[in-house]
Formats: C-alpha cells, structure tokens, sequence
C-alpha cells in the first residue's frame, strides 16, 4: 500500500512465529482466575469491567495492574484509557 494505510509485518521480527497466538496465550495464563469475571482480553488489549460500586472498580484496576506488575510486563500508559464512559 502507499503511505497511507495499513502496515503488517510480512514476516515476524526475529523469525517469531505465531507470535499473535502465544502471545494471547501469555495473557490468557497470567489473567486466567479473572477471565470473565471482571476482565477480558484480546492480544495486548485489555477491558476491566464496571461495577456498580466504584470502589470495587478501582479494586478490580488496582488488582489487574499489580498482575501485570507481578508478570513483569510493561504498559505504554499513552495507549490506556481509565474511567471512560
């Protein structure tokens, strides 16, 4: 495509394969005892759910952020949104 449009990697950096799986994979393991409960994720996107007590919410945040800390992950804290509608 030209310059406008989309960009794909043709092949994988570093001859990775099925990156996109192992890596929904990973995040499926790490977050496996809060699937459906109050998150849900897909590839390096996840979604915390709100519940009618707000204080539970930022709990629920509060919990998934230390599981990522504790997994040794990284966030582009650009790229996330708290508290919108």
């Amino acid at each position: 495509m030209g310059p406008i449009g989309v960009f794909a990697y043709r092949r994988m950096p570093f001859g990775l394969c099925n990156t996109p799986t192992n890596f929904q994979r990973c995040m499926l393991s790490i977050f496996f005892d809060m699937m459906e409960n109050f998150i849900e994720v897909f590839m390096d996107d996840f979604f915390i759910f709100y519940v009618v007590l707000m204080i539970k919410s930022l709990d629920n945040i509060n919990y998934v952020l230390k599981r990522w800390i504790d997994s040794n992950l990284v966030l582009n804290w650009v790229k996330y949104h708290f508290m919108v509608t």
